[in-house]
Order: C-alpha cells, then structure tokens, then sequence
C-alpha cells in the first residue's frame, strides 16, 4: 500500500512538479507510483500565459491580450497520457504577473490601464486559457485556483489588481473563470498562512462568504507551507473545520514542512509533525468537519524544493529524498489511515539513466544551448551581472538580454559605471535563479557599436526606447564571447556548455 491507494478513501494526494521533474524518468515514476494528482509548480502561473506579443502590438491586443501555451502543453500532454487529473495554479496573482499588463498599450512607462480596459483584458485572458485547455484537453484539469494570495497585512493586498480595478477583482476573477470553467472544474481561492485567527477570519468574511452567495467558488486551498513549530496543529484544525463549515470543498495546496536540520533526530519530528496533520485531515474527512479532496505536496523530493532558495537555506521538508527513496516522514503519513503490515517498504531499483535529465537540449547544440540560456533568463526576468572594477568585484539587478545574428546581447548605457568597468576588463558572469534552478554564464562581454543590433534590442524592450536611442552616443548593448553557461539544481546534476 502507498500514499495514493491508503488515501484514496479520504482525498487525492498529490505533488507540485516543475519542467525538470518532467525530464527526469524517475520523477515521473515516483509521480505515478505514489500520486494521483499533480499541479504544474511554476508554469503555469500568468507570467507564462501572458505573450510578449502584447507589447510588440498593443493596438492589436489592447483588450484580448495574446496568450502562449508553450509552456503548459508539456504538462497537459502529460496528465493526458498519463491519465493523472491535474490541479491548474494559478489564474490571478499579484506575483509573477507582467508589470507591462496593467499599463496602457501594455507599456510601463505608460499610465496604469483604467478599470473596463483591465477588466476586459481579465475576461479575455481566463477566457482564452480555460478554453485552451478544455477544447485541447477536456477532463484533465479539476480545479483551478482562481485567485491567489489576495490577503496581506490585514486588508486586501495592496497590488497592480487592486490599483487597477478595485477592491471586486476577486469577485470579478471568479465572475469569470466561472462563465467559462467547465461545470465540472472547481474553482478555488488559494492562500498562505490560513491558519492565522485574523487572516482565517478576512478571507472567511471578505472573500469566501460574498463568492459562496454568489454560487462563484467551489474550495478554499489552504497552502499549508508549514515550519516544525509554526502554526499549532490546534489553530491549524480549527481553520480547517471553520473552512469546511461553510459548505465548500477543501483542498491543502503546497504542503511542505521546512526543517533545515537533516539528523535522524529532526527528521524524526519531522515525521511526527506530519504525522498529526494528516491524523487532523483524515478525521476532519471522516467526521464531516471538513470536505477535503486532495492534498498536494509543494514537489516530489527534499532536493526539488523551492524553500532552499526562498529560505536561504538547504530544507528537508518532503516525503522523499535522493533517489526517490521514502524518508521515515512517508511512513509516519502512511501509518495514520493503514496498519504496518497493510505498508509496503518502498524501494524503487529505478536503473541509474532514469536519474538523467533527458528532453531539455535540442539538435541544434550551438544554437539551442544558447536558446535554453536566453529563455532562462527571459524567465527570471531579473539576473544578476558581475564586473570587476579594479580588485572589488561588482555586482548589479540587469534586465536586458537578446539574440542577435547567433549571439547573445545585454544592454546598458555607456555613462554607465558598469560600461567602464567593462571596456577595462570585459570579463563578467550573470547569475540567475527560478524554480528551483541556478544558472552562471561567464565569458567577456564586447561591445557592438553596430546600429542593427541596437535597434534589434530596443525593439525587444520598448519601453527603453523612452531612454535610449539606437543612434544616441550613450546606447550600448555588448555580446557574449568565449561563454561558458552552468545549470544546477537540487535535484538534478549540474550541466555546463560553451558558446
């Protein structure tokens, strides 16, 4: 007996995956052995939705802003053949979405967008990605998490949605998603921190009762991000059971449990702290307190976590580390819905190329490589560039970055510190991170004094062009020469090539 066949009484379980996990054979495994549900971790979130065709075209697109699906259909392609229901996460959040779609012809040294223009740009967007997943993949999807983290500091978030539309963006974000979601597919609003008595209660009063009056919402997910003394279980039951009170169905989820103390002693109470939360969920089932109908751990491995990054620090928060193997917290978990001897010892002899990342580089290596390195960091939005100004190093927040004539280009201003420091010593590395993922690309950066390839850059960030001039004595953009990009993971050995 597993995790999947011991709950299947009580609620889904599921896990979070990112594109990696897709491209490891023995992740994939893992999923479908122990899992009967999964949510996409990072790709799907409206950054990824939100086409940069937009802003090449904002006549076009003012009102029905033009969507991508390149990087969900590997997802979806994979809960289709692999039969696995899928959870989609997340519609509408103040993170991850493009500053640029709030703007006037999505430019952000425009004026914010007025309320008709963003709420007609809010319909079309949930209209155009529901409708893209339930033509091309009808049933795969179960729940959606419409509205995300929409509470903060005792208040509505103050957030771009809340400047643009007002206080009602939630409601109209569910008006939506509603008209268009299948009537099969639960609508959730999904949270952090939902066990804390003042946020339980605003979400409760503000977002949940308003939505049920209106037949607009089918769940509330309780993110469940959870550290070893932090929240009690005793403020965690009472949230659930007030949740469940209200009718709707409960779902738990990004559960994980950081502990960055990976002795046997700590793992130990690691195992007991999730011991008593599932004893909490499987009650809460069984005695109709709450409707819980699925559970989703934030990914599959300790060494896949987003909470080494965004704690600063290695976490073992999982069920499974390694090579897949099940830590004593899998047990513990196990052990509150099935006796010892019903628990199968679960030791995957997965052979050692499952453990490979396959899929992720094309044919063309010179071109692709470079390709993967420009998607990354178009990805991430924000990387970090490194000079060297005498004998201290520099560092900076950059932005730019393009592929032109087979090369690949940042941009800055010759006035610029970081310009001289360049034109002193051309050696430098970007530094970036998303998802779980690092990438350093060193090399030295010369400079272009060509016109084409300026043009070709402003032409890819716009709103530069209220700052710089191709023809201008200050604009410079610099290419990399003699490069060398490194991708590392948690969960995944590290990769280097060369360009």
């Amino acid at each position: 007996m597993n995790l999947k066949t011991a709950y299947e009484p009580y609620f889904k379980m599921g896990a979070a995956i990112s594109r990696w996990n897709l491209h490891i054979a023995a992740n994939r495994k893992l999923l479908t052995a122990q899992f009967n549900s999964f949510t996409c971790e990072n790709d799907m979130k409206p950054m990824y939705f939100l086409s940069d065709e937009n802003t090449k075209d904002p006549a076009k697109y003012n009102l029905a802003p033009a969507l991508t699906f390149e990087n969900a259909t590997p997802y979806l392609d994979f809960a289709k053949e692999s039969g696995m229901p899928m959870r989609g996460h997340t519609l509408v959040w103040h993170n991850q979405t493009p500053k640029w779609f709030f703007h006037k012809d999505y430019n952000e040294n425009e004026a914010l967008a007025d309320r008709e223009t963003m709420l007609a740009r809010l319909e079309s967007y949930i209209h155009g990605v529901l409708d893209f997943v339930q033509t091309n993949y009808p049933g795969v999807i179960y729940a959606w998490d419409v509205v995300n983290e929409a509470i903060d500091e005792g208040d509505f978030r103050k957030s771009l949605w809340l400047e643009t539309v007002g206080r009602d963006f939630v409601e109209k974000a569910f008006e939506f998603a509603r008209k268009y979601a299948d009537p099969s597919v639960a609508l959730f609003y999904n949270d952090y921190e939902t066990a804390q008595e003042w946020k339980r209660d605003l979400i409760i009063q503000e977002i949940l009762k308003p939505l049920i009056e209106k037949g607009l919402i089918d769940g509330m997910g309780m993110q469940s991000h959870l550290i070893m003394d932090h929240p009690t279980m005793e403020a965690y039951r009472t949230a659930l059971e007030m949740y469940g009170a209200l009718g709707l169905q409960v779902q738990i989820t990004e559960l994980d449990l950081h502990n960055a103390d990976p002795s046997e002693e700590s793992m130990h109470k690691l195992a007991m702290r999730y011991q008593e939360l599932f004893r909490i969920l499987a009650e809460a089932k069984k005695t109709g307190k709450a409707n819980i109908t699925s559970v989703t751990f934030w990914n599959l491995l300790d060494e896949n976590s987003w909470l080494s990054g965004f704690r600063r620090e290695t976490s073992y928060p999982l069920l499974f580390r390694g090579k897949c193997e099940a830590k004593e917290a899998y047990y513990a978990v196990l052990e509150v819905v099935a006796d010892k001897d019903q628990i199968d010892q679960w030791k995957p002899d997965y052979p050692e190329e499952d453990f490979q990342v396959i899929g992720l580089e094309w044919n063309n290596k010179e071109v692709n490589t470079m390709q993967e390195v420009y998607d990354f960091l178009k990805e991430c939005g924000t990387y970090y560039l490194a000079t060297v100004e005498g004998d201290q190093p520099r560092v900076r927040p950059f932005g730019t970055i393009d592929i032109f004539e087979g090369k690949l280009y940042i941009q800055t201003g010759k006035s610029k510190e970081v310009s001289k420091q360049l034109q002193k010593n051309p050696k430098a590395e970007i530094c970036a991170f998303s998802d779980g993922r690092w990438l350093r690309v060193s090399g030295k950066l010369i400079r272009d004094d060509r016109i084409e390839p300026k043009v070709h850059m402003l032409d890819a960030y716009p709103h530069l062009k209220a700052m710089y001039s191709a023809e201008d004595e200050n604009t410079e953009v610099l290419y990399f020469e003699d490069a060398t990009a490194t991708f590392a993971s948690f969960g995944a050995p590290s990769r280097s090539f060369q360009f």
